[in-house]
């Protein structure tokens, strides 16, 4: 009989006596993807074909193994991290980047990823960071220096700094697969590492092709983008042999950006009818409602506090509809992310949000910075407390992937440059 994988058209001949009995489920070895697959009722009775189908993957038909049936459980996503702890890691992070000019940047980001790393568990299993501190220090001296070469660029020749922007720009589907094939071979759970595909030609249609003609849609296809986005780092993202798969629609991100859009025009709508019912009824509106009439200084201040306070409603405002999208689109995001049988749940509230980025913000704010570590403390356990995962197939049973090396250029030029590369 003939197996197809419906994904990448390859195709294998296999005697049926060769499967096992009850396997529904196939994997390919081509592409890696998994698919329903069904066995016919006797030898001879036609091509066992895989339909496209919403069937939840299993094993892998190559291994010539079925899983037993395991008790589904939700267990939750724990973050054991305190604030003292950290601060004492932030605090001589921070000192030594100034001493050594930056160049203890890469000893840093490692120190502070083991720490969170370590302090994230799942089904009481922390999370490991494996890099080198010196893989990291070679692709930020390249980093570095291309940033050193933009910026002297900018002041001697616009010529040179327009050259090396351009050649930014069109590098960056290439710098997030390599910093995303770095960060996840450098990430392991259970000792079982993570892994990126190579996928550089869709990388280059959803982060370069999409991103330029969303403004020319004068921003319709903005939620498709971002659904491509998501899409593209969770399906090419594997749990050493397992890969992720993805089952959200571009509907579900259309949706959010339209409440998000009708939440700012409402809000919008009313603070300007407060804060012109409020002018109206200030005595130093006297003067436009009544020319000739009034004191001029008394209005002009007026005026200005008036400005003052738009402005102020105004970032408020965009403050507030950022958070509750970026909280949409995160839930939509884990929510719709499985790994095998295994899926993700992400409950997080955009007024806590809100309010956690607020009131960190105050804090810095008032401590000169030294209330970062607590931040980041903070708000990090509170994501991870809203983060679940439903357990059907047995932690033990995933398969460790062959070790590829992937060099660290890519992710320290998306740091130094500003290139937000996270889930």
């Amino acid at each position: 009989m003939t197996i197809t994988c419906h994904h990448c058209g390859f195709s294998r001949d296999i005697p049926p006596a060769a499967i096992p009995a009850g396997v529904t489920r196939a994997v390919c070895p081509h592409c890696r993807q998994w698919f329903p697959f069904t066995l016919p009722a006797a030898p001879g009775a036609g091509e066992g074909i895989a339909a496209p189908s919403e069937a939840t993957p299993g094993p892998s038909l190559t291994e010539t193994a079925s899983r037993s049936p395991v008790a589904a459980r939700t267990v939750a996503v724990t973050f054991t991290g305190r604030a003292g702890e950290y601060f004492g890691i932030w605090i001589v992070n921070t000192l030594l980047r100034i001493a050594t000019l930056g160049v203890y940047t890469a000893w840093a980001k490692v120190r502070k990823r083991r720490y969170f790393y370590g302090t994230t568990l799942i089904d009481n299993a922390p999370f490991d960071y494996l890099a080198d501190p010196l893989a990291l220090l070679k692709g930020w001296l390249i980093g570095a220096g291309l940033f050193i070469l933009y910026s002297i660029g900018t002041r001697v020749s616009p010529l040179l700094s327009s050259t090396i922007g351009t050649l930014f720009f069109v590098s960056v589907p290439w710098l997030i697969v390599r910093s995303r094939m770095f960060s996840l071979r450098n990430s392991s759970h259970r000792n079982i590492r993570f892994r990126f595909r190579e996928n550089y030609e869709e990388s280059y249609l959803v982060f370069a092709g999409l991103v330029v003609l969303t403004p020319l849609t004068l921003g319709f296809l903005l939620p498709y983008t971002t659904y491509r986005q998501k899409k593209f780092f969770v399906e090419n993202s594997s749990y050493g042999t397992t890969p992720f798969t993805f089952d959200a629609r571009p509907r579900e991100y259309y949706l959010a950006y339209l409440k998000t859009l009708g939440i700012f025009i409402l809000a919008a709508t009313l603070c300007g009818l407060l804060l012109f019912l409020g002018a109206a009824n200030s005595d130093w509106m006297v003067p436009l409602l009544h020319p000739g009439a009034g004191d001029r200084d008394s209005f002009r201040k007026g005026a200005e506090m008036a400005v003052t306070a738009g402005i102020a409603v105004t970032v408020a405002l965009l403050l507030a509809v950022s958070v509750y999208l970026r909280t949409a689109v995160t839930n939509i995001t884990w929510s719709a992310t499985r790994l095998g049988r295994d899926r993700f749940t992400s409950t997080l509230r955009a007024r806590r949000m809100a309010w956690l980025y607020l009131s960190s913000a105050v804090a810095i704010l008032l401590s000169c910075g030294l209330l970062i570590p607590w931040a980041s403390i903070r708000i990090t356990r509170y994501r991870l407390s809203c983060l679940a995962l439903t357990l059907v197939d047995d932690p033990g049973e995933f398969a460790a992937s062959g070790e590829t090396a992937v060099d660290a250029a890519g992710e320290e030029i998306g740091d130094i440059f500003g290139i937000d590369m996270s889930l």
